[in-house]
């Protein structure tokens, strides 16, 4: 049952990554995964339901690579610590490439609850931070004058941006590696 449920949720990744939420219809989900449409609502009470499933699901997934980082700074200066994570969170997006769009062009617009729910998984991510932000300043790597808010703002806003630009919006073979380098030099020289 629970594999019926996963297929469910692989189909419409898939689906509303190539069309968006309003263009996506349970037909083209149920009909993807060779189940009757009664099957679906064994499952999802809707369209709007899945996707909100969909929401949390990109949330334990980023979520947890925060929660399992280790924040080792052994013989590492800022530029390289931040290239090691940038790494982890580049690699994870690429990985689910497809969660990634949905959430990044359709969650927060689309619907009040759906912006709701990302406000949700905002705060969550934005406590992450708060504490990568804590240990920078406890292993002196940045000045306790740094505006937390800005600082939280400026890393998602960058690393996101790339993301959509590059890996979603233009450049399927986007050198991972090399956008690590070049974001980790920026946030070196600009909170250093």
């Amino acid at each position: 049952m629970a594999d019926r449920k996963e297929q469910i949720i692989q189909a419409g990744i898939e689906i509303f990554a190539a069309r968006g939420y309003y263009n996506t219809h349970i037909a083209e989900i149920v009909e993807k995964v060779g189940i009757a449409k009664g099957t679906f609502y064994l499952y999802f009470n809707s369209k709007k339901d899945l996707f909100i499933s969909l929401i949390k699901r990109y949330e334990e997934i980023f979520l947890e690579v925060f929660d399992n980082y280790t924040f080792a700074t052994d013989n590492k200066d800022l530029k390289n610590f931040f290239e090691e994570m940038l790494l982890k969170f580049f690699r994870l997006y690429k990985k689910h490439e497809n969660l990634s769009i949905i959430i990044l062009r359709e969650a927060v617009a689309v619907n009040e609850e759906f912006g709701d729910e990302f406000k949700k998984m905002e705060a969550k991510r934005f406590q992450r931070l708060n504490n990568l932000y804590q240990f920078l300043i406890e292993k002196g790597y940045i000045s306790k004058n740094i505006d937390f808010d800005y600082f939280a703002c400026a890393f998602v806003g960058i690393m996101e941006s790339i993301v959509m630009r590059r890996l979603i919006l233009s450049e399927k073979d986007f050198d991972i590696d090399e956008a690590a380098d070049k974001i980790s030099n920026y946030l070196n020289k600009a909170i250093s």
